[in-house]
Order: structure tokens, then sequence, then C-alpha cells
């Protein structure tokens, strides 16, 4: 009778924690709160702009005034692909990892994976495990390509084919813009990545702006 307890406990235990880590919500990666980002900005945005080649790839973006790496910019490399946001001393802070087959959004640690074959979420990793996306998730968020009849392009998180999340924008000038998008719209703090100068203008949109 007492093992037959036993078991029923056992069981009981798995059975709850299993039904808990259903109803745990796992955010896709971290949330900057405005301040946090509004600093960086703050520091970085007179830092010059312009393009650094390595044996690791070529980078396009922001210096320190020590010529380190430090604020927007985009680094196109062989193990990684492209990769787009904000760094810090070199290493990526935030941003956008996009390879051939998985796009990576969020910090080195904490990140959403997309598979770029249909665009659908994968896995969270966060702390060194991964994590199943929700249903919710699955149904309400995609990494896709979205193109506009004047030639321009978009390519990031989408909500119900609306740019929502963090997204790249090509001009058809060869210009392109990093940043978080709502409803379609700008939103917060991004950069525009100018080709002909190889400069980089941090921008503000409350939301309400257009492209």
């Amino acid at each position: 009778m007492k093992k037959y307890s036993l078991i029923i406990a056992v069981f009981s235990v798995v059975f709850s924690l299993n039904v808990h880590a259903q109803f745990v919500r796992l955010d896709k990666y971290p949330i900057i709160p405005v301040e946090y980002e509004a600093a960086f900005v703050d520091q970085v945005t007179n830092y010059v702009s312009g393009v650094v080649r390595s044996m690791y790839g070529q980078y396009f973006g922001q210096l320190s005034p020590e010529g380190n790496i430090y604020g927007y910019g985009s680094f196109y490399t062989d193990m990684d692909g492209e990769v787009y946001g904000l760094y810090r001393n070199g290493d990526l802070a935030f941003g956008i990892k996009k390879g051939a087959e998985v796009a990576k959004v969020g910090t080195n640690d904490h990140y959403v994976a997309y598979d770029l074959r249909t665009g659908y979420p994968i896995y969270i990793m966060k702390d060194n495990q991964k994590y199943n996306p929700s249903t919710d998730m699955r149904e309400k968020n995609k990494f896709m390509v979205l193109t506009y009849p004047n030639g321009d392009k978009y390519v990031g998180e989408v909500s119900d084919n609306k740019r929502e999340g963090y997204g790249l924008y090509f001009y058809s000038n060869g210009n392109y813009y990093y940043g978080r998008y709502q409803n379609n719209k700008q939103s917060g703090y991004g950069a525009l990545f100018k080709q002909e100068n190889n400069n980089v203008t941090i921008q503000y949109w409350d939301g309400s702006d257009e492209d």
C-alpha cells in the first residue's frame, strides 16, 4: 500500500510539472527597457561610422573613439552569416543573426530561432536550454521576406503579414534600416545605414511615423 502511494505521489508531481510548463510564458528575447536603450544611444550617437575588414568578415557600422566595434552595425561573416544590431566592444549585444537556414533574434544567450524555409519559430534559447515555442507564438509569429512594388524589401519578424518585432528594411537605393516595428510601423530606436557614404544615422520613431 505504501509502495502504491509512492508511485501515485511521483506521478502527481511529474504531471503537475508538465502542466505547469505548458503555462509558463517565456519571452522570445529580453525586453529592453526604453531607458536602457536611450542611455546606450546617448553614448554612441556621436560615434563615427565606417567599414572594417578582418579575418572574420566585414563590419559596417559605428566605432568607438578607440576604434572598437561599438554601436549600431552590420557584420557579414562566414560563421554567422549576416548579423545586424547593437554591438558593445566587438560583441553583439542584441540583434538579428541570419544564416542560410535559421534566423536568430535576441541576444547571444536569449533568443528565438526561426526556420527560414517555413518562417516559423522552432525554439527559444535561454540559459543554455532550448524551449519549444507555445502554440500561440507559432500561430502569430514568423520571420519572413516582404517585398513591395517600389522595389523595397523587409526581412524580419512579422505577425499577420505585418511588420511586428525586429527587422531590416532594405530600400531600393541600397540603404537599409534596422530596428523594431509595431503594427507595421517603425517604433523606438533604430539605425539607417547609408551605403553611398558608409554613414549610420540613429533614428527614433514614436510609432505614428511612416517609413
